[in-house]
């Protein structure tokens, strides 16, 4: 008995000191494997921690360019797009492959109307991209940051837009390619969740039922996850057989269903079945004409709007393919990586379309519905060579500020060629805003009209119906647009201001906003004959002299008459402006162009006594001529035009001697 429990005790300590060594051992090894791991932990810590800053970092300059930078142009993208919250706006979206997207796509640009929450919503859905990319693919940590190029083309399908914006035919084209990549990524990741042959169930469905939703990202996409599921399967060593029939039924399905559905969408044509969903058919359309341009530049060449969707079909289709290759890319590996992908943030950032009398323009059509006219002028003097849409609009600002015969020369002129792959005319980019400040309602709401048949009836075009309809007596007509816009988020106050003036006539003529439009309207407003030419138009059409005219009407005159360069019609209208303003002081310009004229006939063309002279005329004016003929006369013939003008700039920039003389080759668009 006394041995029995010996030997018990003894197995009992045995077994204790077993159990002491194994968990020795095992702390020993635990504290080596912590003691190994340290010397990788840290470097991955530390390629994780950068990869974090750098995605935190590429995202934040991204929202702050376009919500800063770009401010301009999104504004004027939500002012070029429509969204109302009626039925009859979704099913005319639906009525087209991929309506699912540019309904969607509108609903989210119309956020562009506050550029800042704008900008943001569009960043979160290129992080969601990222994220997604990553989660898909599955990215080591050390190679997350390429995660980010899919990201940088598919902005770049966006910042090299320009003047397209006002092209564009598509709803919601900002949005759509960024919300056909999310759904296709999400699809993917379901995707991998599922058994093999639901699978090939998910991709049927998505080819079948996608296409009339996302046109071709749908037929892309669905080809990028049987992609994917026969590399899986084949990392995985499942067998070849159902990942094969899973690609090959991909490949069918993408080449037969949007031929079946061609027969369900009238407005298709069939050479374009496979590419709904991209602005394809206005990209190969004749609107989009060869353009020569004095300085070459990629902006030129419309081939290049592709180029990010061919490179977003490459990333994605090597990303499918990644798994085979997986375990053959290190770390160390890295660099070369980083490198190419800080390549393409530089290459992006430095393509982004730039050109700065495009946002000049921009920003003063904000500042124009702001009515501030002050800003408006302002933005002139930051072009080099200004377009002419900047020179029109910054003459309607200070005209109406009363200082157009004294300071429309001082600001940069002439007229720089528009950087676009199309013929840009001003109907389109300003045209109605120009039409309704110089009193042409009727021309005004002709080009809204116009325009709505071929692109819509975007949210400016119905502004600028409101109130041209308004101010030419059509209330009726007036009140049906304004219902219009009361289905909007974001216009619905504006067109509620507008229905006062529908409800009580009598306001119009006490508003200061339609001050100078209503005096420029002293005349038979009948439609005539632009030729899609809006300054050259308006040029010409107020050489027509009416009974009773307004002195605002006589100051427009006066000044486009300064503009052709025309003596003749000046002496005639100048007289006409003495007469009918009779004003105490002359405004400067015009005192300039009256010494020009004169000295030029020599003065045969008006007789004019020193009275005039000495009323009209200031000294400071006389001495400024004075020495302008002095220097010309030094240096003439010695010198070729562009050195003089280089010449005079600096002292005589400011004046209309200068603007005659060299400002030259004036051509409107």
């Amino acid at each position: 008995m006394l041995h029995a429990e010996w030997a018990l005790q003894a197995c009992m300590q045995r077994n204790a000191y077993s159990i002491m060594i194994m968990k020795k051992t095992t702390n020993q090894d635990n504290a080596g494997a912590v003691a190994s791991a340290g010397a990788v932990t840290p470097k991955r810590n530390i390629w994780a921690r950068m990869g974090l800053i750098a995605v935190c970092v590429f995202f934040l300059a991204e929202w702050a360019m376009l919500a800063i930078y770009d401010s301009s142009t999104l504004l004027r993208i939500e002012q070029l797009s429509a969204f109302y919250y009626n039925s009859l706006f979704f099913k005319e979206m639906m009525t087209v492959p991929a309506g699912l997207l540019s309904y969607l796509g509108s609903f989210l640009v119309q956020f562009f109307y506050y550029p800042v929450l704008g900008a943001a919503i569009y960043v979160a859905g290129l992080y969601l991209v990222y994220r997604l990319t990553v989660k898909v693919f599955d990215f080591p940590k050390e190679l997350s940051l390429l995660a980010l190029l899919p990201v940088i083309l598919l902005l770049a399908t966006n910042t090299q837009l320009g003047y397209w914006i006002f092209y564009l035919k598509m709803p919601g084209y900002y949005f759509i390619a960024l919300l056909a990549v999310i759904f296709s990524l999400s699809a993917m990741l379901l995707m991998k969740r599922l058994p093999i042959l639901l699978q090939l169930l998910l991709i049927v469905v998505w080819v079948v039922a996608g296409y009339p939703l996302m046109g071709v990202y749908a037929l892309v996409s669905s080809f990028f996850m049987a992609l994917y599921a026969a590399t899986s399967s084949a990392m995985a060593k499942k067998g070849f057989l159902i990942p094969v029939i899973t690609l090959v039924v991909a490949i069918v399905l993408v080449l037969l269903v949007p031929r079946f559905y061609y027969n369900m969408y009238t407005s298709v044509p069939y050479e374009f079945i496979y590419l709904v969903g991209t602005p394809c058919i206005q990209w190969r359309d004749v609107m989009v004409a060869k353009v020569e341009h004095s300085v070459p530049s990629y902006w030129h060449s419309i081939l290049f709007y592709w180029v990010p969707f061919f490179l977003l079909v490459a990333y994605y289709t090597i990303a499918c393919i990644a798994p085979l290759l997986k375990g053959r890319v290190r770390v160390g590996k890295l660099f070369p990586a980083v490198t190419a992908l800080l390549a393409v943030v530089l290459l992006h950032g430095f393509y982004w379309y730039n050109d700065n009398n495009f946002r000049i323009e921009n920003k003063q059509n904000r500042a124009m519905w702001e009515q501030d006219w002050h800003a408006v002028a302002d933005y002139a003097r930051d072009a080099v060579i200004p377009t002419r849409q900047i020179v029109m609009n910054k003459n309607i600002a200070l005209q109406k500020m009363g200082t157009l015969g004294s300071e429309m020369f001082s600001y940069p002129d002439g007229s720089c060629e528009v950087l676009a792959p199309m013929g840009v005319h001003l109907t389109q980019t300003g045209g109605k805003m120009a039409y309704f400040q110089y009193g042409k309602f009727n021309f005004c709401y002709r080009w809204c009209v116009e325009d709505a048949v071929e692109y819509g009836w975007r949210h400016e075009y119905v502004k600028h119906a409101v109130r041209s309809m308004i101010l030419a007596g059509e209330y009726r007509l007036a009140q049906r647009y304004i219902d219009i816009l009361k289905q909007t988020l974001f216009h619905a106050s504006w067109a509620g201001e507008m229905e006062k003036f529908v409800r009580n006539p009598e306001l119009v003529s006490k508003e200061g906003e339609y001050a100078l439009p209503l005096a420029l309207a002293c005349y038979d407003d009948a439609l005539d004959v632009d030729d899609s030419f809006v300054e050259a138009f308006l040029v010409r059409n107020f050489k027509n002299m009416y009974e009773n005219v307004s002195p605002e009407y006589l100051e427009t005159v006066l000044a486009f008459c300064l503009i052709r360069k025309d003596a003749k019609s000046f002496w005639y209208i100048f007289n006409e402006y003495l007469k009918v303003v009779n004003p105490k002081t002359l405004p400067r310009h015009y005192q300039e162009a009256f010494l020009l004229f004169y000295n030029l006939g020599k003065g045969k063309d008006v007789s004019v006594n020193q009275e005039f002279f000495k009323r009209f005329i200031s000294a400071h004016t006389q001495r400024r001529f004075d020495s302008f003929l002095k220097k010309v006369g030094q240096y003439k013939g010695k010198k070729k035009e562009d050195e003089l003008a280089a010449l005079f700039k600096d002292e005589y920039g400011d004046t209309y001697l200068y603007f005659y003389f060299f400002v030259r080759k004036i051509r409107t668009n």
